[in-house]
This record gives structure tokens, sequence and C-alpha cells, in this order.
């Protein structure tokens, strides 16, 4: 059924779908006018994505220059604008090898000093660079975590160069004592100039040794075969880090005496015009880097070697009368020789050891007299200087023969 509407322009009749009159062409459905878009919403968006891109580009700049907190365990790599470091708490071994932790063992009271080393490398030739890194730095400090007092004290120097160490950039000393095991956390500050913080940690460990002291109430050792029993239970028997001393009776002994495992110390006693002596020589040649003291004791002998000695030795107080050689030190020994007598040998003293580490550089207050040589330096591991100081020569076929051309302060010694 059609619908009655007509043309609102000429008046005739449409049909009922009709959009427009067929008689005039004429529209007949209301038009209504369209706006063009607003452009302010464009303009707004544009603002905010140019305030967006303007912040991130400042946000990008900030990152980039700001002050940069570098913080690691045993080390830390830095870059700047010269190139790429290597900053490493290490052993002078390897200068490239982080040492995160370094472990002591310390006597219950006894002061400590031990150095904590800054090496500084090139990370991509592994040259030194501590001079030229330095220069960047304003300021560097050290220091050790607040202790418990109870465990014993503990303190750090500020770092430094240091001639024990030249090839360190800085090293640090801490010194310490200890009633107890403990753990200290020491951290290097490295302020730099441009602002940038460099922090490097390194943790210490204490543990303490424990100290037996020997009698002759507390254990046989009137003969030989007693002694070298008591050192042979106490070698298999005692801890790797205890302190072990045997206080002599003044006795005789006659035979050698054998100490191969470990240190062990031995001092002789006096009475009634007698005094602890060996007749036969003493052969320290123990596994560890531990010292063995050896103190207030003879040694009588007829030919052959009054002490050899193939690691670390310090004699004092002792005589050496009537031996090819009174003292030797060789392979990986540092022999100190302190206060002694050593009178009518063929050789008084003999330094022949090619390895080791440097105990100390002293041997004062010695008298070598009527020897056919006094000091014989063969061969000594290490440049140190030997300090001589009030140490007597007299009556020697030769004072000392340097072989090995060894540095030597006689400047203090006694000719005559």
């Amino acid at each position: 059924m059609e619908r009655n509407q007509r043309c609102p322009r000429c008046g005739a009749a449409l049909p009922e779908e009709a959009s427009f009159c067929p008689f005039c062409a004429g529209s007949i459905n209301r038009r209504t006018a369209v706006e063009p878009p607003s452009l302010r919403g464009r303009r707004v968006l544009r603002a905010l994505l140019f305030s967006a891109v303007l912040a991130a580009a400042v946000l990008a700049v900030f990152l980039l220059t700001r002050p940069r907190v570098y913080d690691g365990v045993g080390e830390v790599v830095y870059t700047d604008a010269d190139g790429t470091y290597q900053l490493v708490l290490a052993l002078p071994e390897n200068r490239y090898e982080a040492l995160a932790e370094q472990s002591f063992h310390a006597a219950e009271g006894e002061p400590y000093r031990v150095p904590s080393r800054l090496y500084i490398n090139h990370t991509d030739s592994g040259a030194d660079a501590g001079q030229l890194f330095l220069q960047k730095v304003d300021s560097a400090t050290a220091e050790l975590l607040p202790l418990d007092e109870s465990l014993g004290t503990v303190s750090c120097s500020a770092p430094a160069p240091h001639s024990a160490a030249p090839d360190a950039a800085l090293v640090s000393l801490v010194d310490f004592t200890a009633r107890d095991d403990y753990t200290a956390q020491m951290v290097w500050t490295l302020h730099m100039t441009n602002g940038d913080t460099i922090r490097l940690r390194q943790e210490l460990h204490v543990a303490l040794i424990h100290t037996y002291n020997y009698h002759p109430e507390d254990a046989p050792m009137e003969t030989l075969a007693d002694l070298q029993a008591l050192v042979d239970e106490l070698a298999e028997t005692a801890e790797p880090y205890d302190k072990l001393n045997l206080f002599l009776p003044p006795v005789t002994y006659e035979g050698s005496l054998v100490m191969e495992e470990r240190p062990i110390n031995l001092y002789g006693s006096e009475e009634n015009g007698r005094r602890t002596t060996f007749t036969g020589t003493l052969r320290v040649a123990s596994r560890d880097s531990w010292i063995t003291y050896i103190q207030g004791i003879d040694f009588v002998g007829d030919g052959g070697v009054g002490i050899s000695a193939s690691a670390r030795l310090w004699v004092e107080d002792c005589t050496f009368t009537g031996w090819k050689t009174g003292v030797l030190g060789y392979g990986d020994a540092w022999v100190n020789v302190i206060g002694c007598t050593l009178a009518d040998n063929e050789i008084g003293f003999h330094f022949n050891s090619e390895e080791g580490a440097a105990s100390h550089s002293m041997y004062n207050d010695n008298r070598f007299v009527d020897n056919g040589t006094a000091v014989l330096l063969e061969r000594v591991p290490t440049d140190l200087t030997l300090n001589f100081q009030d140490s007597l020569f007299s009556g020697n076929g030769t004072d000392i023969d340097n072989l090995c051309r060894q540095p030597i302060d006689i400047t203090q010694a006694v000719f005559e």
C-alpha cells in the first residue's frame, strides 16, 4: 500500500520508497549541515607528544651525565671517555684475579698487620693503568664495618702507594688482634673527580690460633728418643694452625732431631750452669709457611751441619761451635739468625735458598768468631737488604763471602 507522500517542491505524489521526486528531481530528505572537524584536538595531541619527547630527551641526558655509583665484590669494571678499566683487590702473583676474601690465622692477643692491595688494569691490553687512573680520583678511603669489640680490635690505614707493593696502585694496611674467630667486611671507596663513586668490598676472616705449651712435667723429653717421639706425636695429632712450644730441660741431647711435618718451636733452658745442648744436627723441613723458632740452645758439633732448614726458621740466642756449617738455609727457606754466637766453624751461616718469602731483614747482635767463613751468601730468594747491625766479626778467614751480591748493610757492624 502506498503512503500519501508528496514532493515538498512541486506537490506531485511520490512512491513510498522515494528519496527524490521523479518529476522535479528534488530531494525529499532534510539535509543537516555538516561541520568540518576541529583542529584543536590535533594541536593538543601534538603538544603532548612533543612534551613527552622532550622529557625523554632530558631524562636521557640526565641519566647519561649524572654521577654513577659502582659497587663490586673484589672487582669493578669502570668505563669513562678515556677507556675501560679493571679495578681489582688482588694478590701480587695475579693482579687480574679478584680476591673477594682474605683469611688469616692469628694467635690470641698478638698484633698483626696485613695489606689489602688495589690494582688497576686496562681491560683491553691488561697493562698497568694505576698512575693514569689515580689522576681521575679525587679521594680514596678504606673502612672496616663495626665489629663486636669482645672479638678483638681491627683498623685499616688510608689507601696510599706503598714501597712493599710497588705494582699496586694503592695499599691499605689492616692491623688487628683477635680474641676469637671473626669476620669483617672491608670497603674501599674511590670518589672520582667527575662525581662518580666506586666501591670495592672484601671479606676478612680471622681464625684464632691456639697455643699449647709443653714442659718436662707435661711430657717426657729427657732424651732425644723422648723428644723425637713427642715431636712426631704432636705433628700427627695437633690441628694445622695450632702453635706448639716445647720448653726443653737443661740436658744434652745426643743424636739428630728431625721436624718435617709442621713447625714446632724449641726453647732451651739453663740451670746450675747447664744449658740445653744438641750434639747432633737439627733438621727443619715443615711443609707450611709458618716460622719455626729455636731459642736459647747450644749446638756443639764435630763436623756436619748444626741446623739445616728448608723451611722458614728464626734462630735466636743460640751458639754453634765445631760444625762444618753452623746454620744452613736451603730449598724454600728464609732463615734469620739473631743474637747468636757462631765460633770455630768452617762456615758460620750459609744462605743457599732459591725460593721463599722474606721473614725479616735483621741479622743483628751476632758474634762471628774464628770461623773459616763467617757468612756465606750463595743464593738468597729476595733482594731484601740484610742488616748486620751490631754484629761482631772477629778472627774469621772471610767475614762475608757475598757470592750472589745480595744487598747487605754492614754500616753498624763491628770488624776486628
